[in-house]
């Protein structure tokens, strides 16, 4: 087999007994106590020039099948069917069928390269492609292909994955993770998870959250030192590591980690309860949803609905955008299933890019700040009337609402709605269908008051409004601890965006991350937000949140963060006043 490239690992280790604190992004809530476990994902290389496609075209075809089997065999031995992991499989089977990617490796082969080397070629083309997109939905998919194409070569190369055996309370340690490095571990003796890159959006981080592991992201080199077997404290509530704590800071953790499991499991126990503050005021409190799948989860974890559906699903890895009947096919089955609960569809939400061929738009030097949202709406009036029909086709009437996403100006959403009215009269469409506007660009923000003429609901989206109000890119892991939706530019754009809102009786809600976490629920409620869409596994801590709360105390703490000059005074202030958030 070709030679394994050696991993870069950062030198020299932490020397034994002497306490160090790393810092990073929190991926995945939680407390662990455990001893490190160093990860090294192996890099293979394979010589450019083949021995003809003769050879090598076989060679590619038999490499890539077997990783098809292979993975056909994991997701069959998968008990877990409605797992967060089964799902990113899924996802990898598919890229593996996929004829579109195998041909551009074999056009490669062709040329004279070699399998190894015309597999890596073709899928780096995509990797580089999806990451320069400046989407962290498509950013994630270039690390699933990073996946699969590791997967091929080490069958090219004659290796086979091992599970690696681990002990109990093991924190793994590593440059990123890729879902095969979890697929072959006992997951139950994994206590948490601390990489030196990745991000709060990475699939480390969905995979984290799903299996309520806690996970750090983006420590930088540091995570690189800690030696195999170091004692280790995990706090990711507050994004530390702490290496070679000393014994009464390790007890602490201990308990300390106790006392919030034993919260936890309250939390989930009462999540069907409403969530009203302790004086009676009602928070709507909602999941966001990816595809059909993530239905029952969010409805076991307390969710009263979804605030936020990401219709990408049913747009990407395929050859043909997807057709008003497949459209209305899907989003009726995540309509039945939320069982008459309110269901708010967000348009299709991609970039100018190739991740959509069908499109065949030309590339932008800076995706984020290109043809996206609802300005690809607008351009492509054919992709939005289809989805706006198939929205409008289902039933009962007035379960779904529809959002548009990085609407910038008032003309843009009097333009949607005029597609809406006349996809209306087309279908012979009676009733009346909600019509919102995600707030996600400062511009809109600061012109609330007028779309909120027009709208008939606004929902923020903190991740993009919080990118381009710090003008820091959200994908960038060197400004992942910067990047803090509780920054108070942020917060004043939220506060402005609810009284633009108030002038015409608008609700507010937030979609974006911020609303997933508990120590910002108090300030979000303080500012005049009335609807909270989390991540499903957030939601009962969310309504826990919000059952603790009265409106004086957010909204003296919402005042006080906007004094504040930077996040970390906002997240002082708020931790000091509510430790156990």
């Amino acid at each position: 087999p070709p030679p394994v490239a050696p991993p870069a690992v950062a030198q020299p280790a932490f020397e034994p007994g002497t306490e160090v604190v790393l810092a990073g992004v929190a991926a995945a809530p939680g407390l662990a106590i455990g001893q490190a476990v160093r990860l090294v994902q192996r890099a293979f290389e394979f010589p450019e020039a083949g021995d003809g496609a003769a050879v090598e075209q076989p060679k590619l075809l038999g490499a890539v099948r077997a990783a098809q089997d292979a993975l056909r065999a994991t997701l069959q031995a998968d008990p877990a069917k409605d797992s967060a992991a089964h799902a990113i499989l899924t996802a990898h089977l598919a890229f593996l069928e996929d004829p579109d990617l195998f041909a551009r490796a074999a056009v490669l082969v062709g040329e004279g390269k070699s399998a190894g080397f015309a597999w890596h070629a073709a899928m780096q083309e995509q990797i580089v492609l999806l990451r320069g997109l400046g989407d962290e939905r498509l950013a994630a998919r270039a690390n699933d292909l990073l996946d699969v194409e590791r997967r091929v070569n080490a069958v090219l190369a004659g290796e086979q994955d091992e599970a690696a055996p681990l002990p109990q309370d093991a924190v793994l340690f590593a440059e990123d993770l890729l879902p095969s490095q979890l697929a072959g571990v006992d997951i139950g003796r994994i206590a948490g998870i601390c990489t030196a890159g990745g991000g709060p959006t990475s699939h480390v981080a969905i995979l984290a959250a799903s299996m309520g592991i806690p996970a750090l992201v983006a420590i930088g080199a540091d995570a690189l030192r800690v030696p195999d077997g170091a004692p280790v404290i995990v706090n990711a509530d507050e994004a530390t590591v702490h290496v070679f704590p000393a014994l009464a800071l390790a007890r602490q953790a201990r308990e300390a980690a106790q006392v919030r499991r034993d919260r936890a499991d309250d939390n989930r126990a009462a999540a069907q309860e409403e969530a009203r503050t302790a004086d009676g005021v009602r928070i709507e409190v909602v999941a966001n949803l990816g595809k059909a799948d993530d239905v029952q989860a969010a409805l076991e974890n307390g969710a009263e609905g979804c605030g936020l559906l990401r219709s990408e699903f049913l747009f990407l890895n395929r050859a043909a955008a997807p057709t008003e009947d497949e459209q209305a096919a899907q989003y009726q089955a995540i309509a039945s299933g939320l069982a008459g609960r309110p269901l708010i569809i967000r348009t299709l939400d991609a970039g100018a890019d190739k991740a959509l061929p069908y499109l065949d738009v030309p590339k932008e030097e800076n995706p984020q700040l290109g043809v996206r949202g609802l300005r690809l709406g607008l351009a492509r009036p054919e992709l939005l009337r289809t989805q706006l029909r198939a929205i409008l086709r289902v039933q009962p009437v007035g379960q779904c609402r529809i959002m548009l996403p990085m609407v910038t100006e008032l003309a843009e959403l009097q333009q949607a709605r005029a597609m809406l009215e006349e996809e209306k009269a087309s279908l012979g469409f009676a009733g009346t269908v909600a019509l919102g506007i995600m707030i996600e660009v400062p511009a809109a923000a600061l012109l609330s008051e007028p779309l909120a003429a027009e709208a008939d609901f606004f929902s923020i989206g903190t991740n993009d409004l919080t990118q381009y109000v710090l003008a820091m890119d959200r994908l960038n892991p060197a400004l992942a601890r910067q990047m803090d939706a509780l920054h108070p530019a942020v917060l004043r754009l939220i506060a402005k965006t609810v009284e633009g809102a108030r002038w015409h009786g608008r609700w507010v809600g937030v979609c974006g991350g911020l609303a997933s976490v508990p120590l910002a629920v108090p300030v979000l409620i303080g500012l005049g937000v009335t609807e909270l869409s989390a991540a499903a596994a957030a939601v009962p801590h969310v309504k826990a949140m919000v059952r603790t709360l009265t409106m004086k105390d957010c909204v003296a703490a919402a005042r006080e963060a906007l004094r504040q000059t930077s996040a970390q005074a906002v997240r002082a202030g708020l931790a000091q006043r509510w430790p156990n958030a």
